[in-house]
């Protein structure tokens, strides 16, 4: 009787899928999706410079807005150390330096997909559209600010996005479906971008000039690259 016991529980064990696992992680990601439009919070960028093993720390918030599927606008504003503010419309981008007063503004029309794709990921962005982008794996639950995550990472499958990026990692809410954080590691450098956000907000009622960015009177403006 006991062996039997025993062979009950060991077979359930092995059956039984984890309370965390890459299947969970997908199932909170596509529940988000569906009623996904936008998002505000707090956000911290971590830059790290391999060769130099510097790192630098910027302070900010951050609106995101989803339209509709495909498209993204957002607007990111930056209080420390330094003052800028950063805006993308789906064809440029736009980056603000109030102690100069200098606007410059990138034409992205060309990479306007692969830079939606980038800062989409895990917002709005269903796991199908995710697994058609990037080879994904299970690296396990880990808290972000004391929240409980599901820490994904992503290999690049096109060319294109391999040249820019070894490797991409979520930690996806548990509760809400959406990145706590992001990381991309540049190839070859072993550089990366890391971005953590706090006191994360849904929300739908965003407006485009809720994403402008605010200049003061007698902005230069420059376009780069022209």
């Amino acid at each position: 009787m006991k062996r039997t016991i025993w062979l009950f529980c060991a077979a359930f064990s092995l059956s039984a899928a984890p309370a965390n696992s890459l299947p969970d992680a997908f199932a909170r990601m596509d529940a988000a999706a569906k009623t996904f439009r936008g998002m505000t919070a707090n956000l911290q960028q971590t830059v790290y410079t391999a060769l130099a093993k510097d790192t630098s720390v910027s302070n900010g918030d951050i609106k995101l807005k989803r339209p509709k599927p495909g498209e993204v606008r957002m607007l990111v504003v930056f209080t420390q150390p330094d003052q800028k503010s950063a805006m993308f419309d789906g064809n440029q981008v736009k980056v603000y330096y109030p102690k100069t007063n200098v606007e410059q503004i990138y034409d992205v029309s060309t990479k306007k997909d692969m830079v939606e794709q980038v800062m989409m990921l895990g917002f709005g962005a269903t796991s199908d559209e995710m697994k058609s982008a990037y080879d994904v794996t299970w690296a396990g639950a880990e808290p972000i600010n004391g929240q409980p995550t599901s820490h994904l990472k992503l290999a690049p499958k096109s060319k294109e996005m391999q040249q820019r990026f070894r490797e991409v990692e979520l930690w996806i809410s548990d509760s809400l479906g959406v990145p706590l954080q992001q990381k991309f590691t540049t190839s070859g450098s072993g550089d990366f971008n890391q971005f953590t956000y706090s006191d994360l907000k849904l929300t739908s009622s965003l407006s485009d000039k809720d994403l402008q960015l605010k200049t003061a009177k007698g902005v230069q403006i420059k376009q780069v690259g022209k």
